[in-house]
């Protein structure tokens, strides 16, 4: 019979589709990882990794042998999970992911509102280029701006975001046919905001980039314009509006988690908390308090 730790360094590995990055990502060294890996070749008597000059790649065995340790992770996650669900004392960790800016600008100034309702809580917020998985137990609670189509998710829409065209005060009056938009990369090229801009650009973009937060650092700075949203870009009193917020960049807001935390009261409040602000401060999140 194999050791299950075993197989979770497995998945990992396969994830990582290397030894080195699986080991950065358990925190061990890579010769422990290698040394798991081949114990549970050893247990199943087969050869999970081909090794060649790309890094690893699956075996047939390696495949149905993921697709089979991936089904036990999910069983034990789920185990955990509704074990976990009983508790009904607000205190412990709760992990909330979303995006960057919205972490930073909206969610962190109002948490300490939250510590005082409830100081038995320890949130932990993670900002990922990827988005965390609920179902895997990355995460108990998200903020995104799509609804999940995954099954056992509860999903409520609590607020929308609207976007606008920001930029240094000298750009205030300038010809906006010759504005220079900062461009986007990766995940943000594929959102709305980035089809969008891609059909405003003429020029090369002197800068692009994946994280909004170093776009409107670099529009602050005077590079060129840049698409924020309002609660952002308002906020700053090195930028202005350039445009007002563009009804097609305009975005939901969701709050998600996994049904079977629903229950729980550290789950519960701060959902509750994060519903309550973020309607309150629909003007703001809307751009019509500027």
């Amino acid at each position: 019979m194999f050791d299950w730790t075993d197989a979770r360094i497995f998945l990992v590995v396969c994830a990582k589709s290397s030894f080195t990055a699986a080991a950065q990502e358990l925190s061990m060294d890579q010769t422990t990882v290698g040394r798991r890996v081949a114990a549970l070749e050893a247990a199943l008597n087969t050869k999970l990794f081909r090794r060649g000059p790309t890094g690893l790649t699956l075996t047939g065995a390696g495949e149905e042998a993921r697709a089979l340790a991936e089904q036990i992770e999910a069983a034990a996650v789920t185990l955990d999970r509704r074990i976990r669900g009983r508790d009904r004392a607000t205190e412990g960790t709760v992990r909330l992911t979303t995006i960057e800016t919205f972490a930073r600008a909206f969610i962190a100034p109002r948490l300490p509102k939250f510590f005082i309702q409830h100081p038995g809580i320890q949130l932990s917020v993670k900002t990922d280029a990827r988005p965390l998985s609920l179902t895997k137990r990355e995460a108990d609670i998200a903020v995104r701006h799509w609804r999940p189509t995954q099954m056992g998710l509860v999903a409520r829409k609590v607020g929308e975001v609207a976007f606008a065209v920001y930029g240094a005060p000298g750009y205030a009056n300038a010809d906006r046919s010759k504005d220079v938009f900062l461009g986007f990369e990766d995940e943000l090229a594929a959102q709305p905001d980035g089809e969008w801009l891609a059909e405003q650009q003429e020029a090369r973009p002197p800068l692009m980039s994946n994280s909004r937060a170093v776009l409107e650092a670099a529009s602050a700075a005077g590079l060129g314009a840049a698409i924020l949203p309002c609660y952002l870009g308002d906020a700053r009193r090195d930028l202005v509006r350039l445009t007002p917020p563009q009804e097609a960049l305009r975005r939901d807001l969701w709050l998600v988690s996994h049904d079977e935390l629903k229950s729980q009261a550290r789950i519960r409040a701060v959902m509750d908390f994060l519903a309550s602000e973020i309607e309150a401060a629909s003007d703001l999140l809307l751009g019509a308090a500027h």
